[in-house]
């Protein structure tokens, strides 16, 4: 380590990870009861103690709500934030909402949290937006910037028996050189819909502290690092201010632009593995399901897991866009497919516990040929190579006729279990929505059905 244990010695200043949501915690309680008997996932593990084939997945949906603001028939600010609601519905093997009965009390919570913190911002954001146009059209430079932004999302790490776990996305502009984006963790206990603290994954916050420091500088040039680094990430560690998340084979940590580098440096991440340092966990939260999907970050690559042979090894793992382009690299090769679609994508890493790893891609494309629609390519990921597979019609986004409502908002699928999951063919419209499928995996890794 570059300075053994200097943050021991430094009285810590306050550093603050921002999060753009409150989050409610549910009430303290006995944990809720399975009403289901659990039942091994499909397959089995390869070798990693960190495989528990008990825990079983639950159903997900999604809803991002919209507002925009116009000016003389310009855009001139969009806001949007989005909702995370339990399935209710009954599946073949997930588990649903009436399993879960206190962390569906604390999501309903965490969604109206999100919406008062909407439309806490939403006004003075608009009263600026609206006043930098106008005077900008006095100037003759009405079209000299893009419109503001207030553009809040979340991707799902993992959402099981044990943990529902996932990353807020925050991207504000408000004019200038650039916009900022965040990042930032949220982890549940899915019995009792207690809000995790760092605390209760890592006993031991000096250890933590010792193994961050470390890794970050064994996987960064330490020249990046404001001086203040290692008193930061001390001073996050021992008080949760640090940004976290616990995925299906480890917890990743994200470090926001301006946290412990320069806004150059961009977002930096670092994961422990549950297979790499079990000492450090806490028992209880070391373990993952055999079989999981898992969405992905769209920047920087994902730390993921794709062998469980009990090593701790990681993968580096993203999906990107380009001009006419998308682009997946895996372990720093890229490998590029044609791209006539529309950002942003929604990237999911499916792994099966017989050792099986895909990539599906859905996105939302737009061109005089093929008109406007939505779609998913799906990949084979080898141990160091990308396979495309094909393209399929399908989306997990819903299509919703919200016309002379006025009402804007997308609904989308969460896939969490590849043995079970819901898909909507975008060009079957029954009663203003999308026909929607629930599918499994198939041998070559596509959606089955029946």
């Amino acid at each position: 380590m570059k300075k053994q244990k200097k943050w021991l010695g430094i009285a810590l200043a306050a550093c603050t990870f921002f999060s753009p949501f409150a989050v409610a915690q549910a009430e303290e309680g006995a944990p809720a009861g399975i009403s289901e008997e659990y039942e091994p996932t499909e397959g089995a593990p390869t070798g990693s103690l960190a495989v528990d084939p008990s825990i079983r997945s639950f159903g997900l949906r999604k809803r991002i709500q919209q507002y925009e603001a116009m000016e003389n028939g310009k855009l001139v600010f969009r806001q949007t934030w989005p909702e995370l609601h339990l399935d209710d519905g009954d599946g073949r093997s997930l588990l649903s909402a009436k399993n879960f009965p206190r962390l569906a009390a604390a999501l309903e919570a965490y969604n109206y949290s999100t919406l008062q913190e909407a439309y806490r911002v939403q006004g003075p954001y608009r009263d600026a937006a609206l006043q930098d146009y106008t005077q900008r059209k006095e100037s003759g430079y009405a079209d000299s910037f893009g419109h503001s932004s207030s553009e809040c999302d979340l991707i799902v790490k993992r959402a099981d028996s044990l943990i529902l776990s996932f990353v807020e996305t925050s991207w504000t502009y408000t004019g200038g050189a650039h916009g900022m984006t965040s990042l930032h963790g949220v982890n549940f206990d899915a019995a009792t819909g207690e809000r995790l603290s760092l605390h209760q994954v890592f006993p031991d916050a000096e250890m933590l502290v010792d193994t961050l420091i470390g890794k970050l500088y064994a996987e960064n040039n330490p020249a990046i690092f404001f001086d203040s680094m290692e008193s930061t990430v001390a001073d996050g560690v021992i008080h949760d201010k640090i940004s976290w998340v616990i995925g299906p084979r480890g917890v990743t940590f994200y470090f926001n632009p301006y946290d412990i580098a320069p806004y150059a440096s961009g977002i930096i991440t670092t994961a422990i593995m549950f297979d790499e340092r079990p000492g450090q966990f806490n028992e209880k939260y070391k373990h993952g399901p055999a079989s999981y999907c898992e969405e992905l970050i769209r920047y920087p690559a994902d730390t993921v897991s794709l062998t469980d042979n009990g090593m701790g090894g990681t993968d580096k793992l993203l999906a990107s866009v380009g001009d006419e382009t998308l682009t997946v690299t895996l372990n720093g090769k890229a490998y590029e497919t044609p791209f006539m679609g529309t950002i942003p994508v929604t990237p999911v890493l499916v792994h099966t516990g017989d050792g099986r790893n895909y990539l599906y891609v859905d996105y939302g494309f737009a061109s005089p040929k093929m008109g406007v629609g939505r779609q998913m390519n799906i990949y084979r990921l080898g141990a160091d190579n990308v396979e495309f597979v094909r393209t399929t019609p399908y989306s997990f986004q819903r299509t919703v006729d919200l016309a002379n409502t006025g009402e804007h908002w997308t609904d989308q699928w969460i896939m969490t279990d590849p043995f079970e999951f819901k898909i909507d063919d975008p060009y079957a419209i029954q009663d203003g929505k999308s026909k929607t499928h629930t599918v499994e995996i198939g041998t070559e890794g596509t959606p089955t059905f029946g």
